[in-house]
């Protein structure tokens, strides 16, 4: 079996869904089948297809679709072969759907739903029942709003939890990390990771921590990540006058030392499917604190594994953070069970077994791909 993994995000972006592709891409060809990449030329995705050894096609997409570039697509799905695809942004789904039918191959085309991007509205009806063969979402709440629309058929989308590296030191050197990146020695250290985009509502984190230094004015705050709303977070804790505890770190490529570096580690998002950043916080042993947002209550089921306060409520999140600061042990016991939690259902290994068994079916529901 002969499997692209098609991405049209930004050059500089790099989130869950990337993430989520190179994870599975590699385990797939783990067990013995043949990846492909295609993304921007120089993104980071792309790039990092290729460091990984995957063949890597440089490809254009366009602002929508264009016919031209599905000419270009095509050429590699009859050079390469390709039996299915795997896609995420509506673009890109349809760019393989007219390179398929140029070809007049039935090639499977599927889409990884990570949050609900497919609406209910004429245009995703059409994309998702005339061009795509099957779904992939990581929460039951990404499925549920999904069946609700009355078009989606339950075994059209399949549920696939994300999976997260485990075997992952739980440990750190924190003067080399205080050195690297020149932090203050100083607790506690709260962070959020992730890109800096609207959705996960950086400026609610800040509020939180400007509540946190009127209790612990020697709290530092770590901002893991990059995007385009960088300079408007800057700016918004010179607003508050906490610019001092406040460190952006950028983009980094290794982010489990800066997790075990954090003694919390929290999540502002007004939407998030499957949260990487919660598992890999998880998987590190660090104690998570999260909005009430998309799937989260299937990573975070119990207390005894974090704490989830309502969505956009500062002052409770405020508060629970406060709770875990003042008690190590309690901070220490979470961490414990949240590995735990970790290596006992979200290994990589199930997720990819899971991916590959849903290939299979959609593989010898289409046997014309045989011939």
């Amino acid at each position: 079996m002969n499997i692209l993994f098609l991405n049209s995000t930004k050059e500089k972006a790099w989130g869950g869904i990337e993430k989520w592709m190179l994870i599975t891409a590699i385990g797939l060809r783990e067990k013995g089948y043949n990846i492909f990449c295609g993304g921007k030329p120089n993104a980071i995705f792309t790039n990092r297809c290729k460091e990984s050894g995957f063949i890597t096609f440089s490809m254009k997409f366009g602002i929508d679709f264009s016919i031209i570039n599905s000419f270009r697509l095509s050429r590699i799905f009859k050079e390469y072969q390709i039996d299915i695809v795997i896609n995420h942004y509506n673009k890109e789904i349809k760019m393989a759907s007219i390179a398929r039918k140029i070809l007049r191959r039935p090639i499977i085309i599927v889409a990884r739903a990570g949050m609900p991007n497919v609406h209910n509205n004429w245009r995703y009806r059409f994309l998702y029942r005339r061009m795509v063969n099957g779904v992939i979402t990581n929460a039951v709440a990404i499925k549920e709003k999904y069946m609700s629309y009355g078009w989606i058929e339950e075994q059209f989308v399949r549920l696939i939890r994300n999976g997260v590296n485990v075997n992952v030191p739980t440990t750190i050197d924190r003067e080399a990390i205080e050195n690297r990146y020149n932090l203050p020695k100083r607790r506690p250290v709260l962070g959020i990771f992730g890109r800096l985009v609207s959705i996960k509502q950086h400026n609610l984190f800040l509020d939180v921590a400007n509540n946190i230094l009127r209790e612990y004015p020697d709290a530092i705050f770590l901002i893991v990540g990059s995007g385009p709303l960088e300079e408007d977070i800057r700016q918004y804790t010179i607003d508050l006058g906490i610019e001092k505890n406040v460190f952006m770190l950028g983009f980094q490529s290794d982010l489990n030392p800066l997790y075990a570096f954090c003694d919390l580690v929290l999540l502002t998002s007004s939407y998030d499917g499957f949260p990487n950043v919660l598992m890999e916080a998880m998987a590190v042993g660090r104690p998570v604190i999260t909005f009430d947002v998309g799937g989260v209550r299937e990573l975070i089921q119990s207390e005894r594994t974090g704490a989830i306060v309502p969505p956009n409520d500062v002052q409770t999140m405020t508060d629970k953070t406060l709770e875990l600061i003042k008690s190590e042990e309690i901070r220490e016991d979470i961490g414990r069970e949240a590995r735990t939690s970790m290596i006992e259902n979200f290994s990589i290994a199930k997720m990819v077994d899971g991916v590959e068994d849903y290939l299979k079916e959609l593989y010898a529901k289409n046997p014309a791909i045989w011939n």
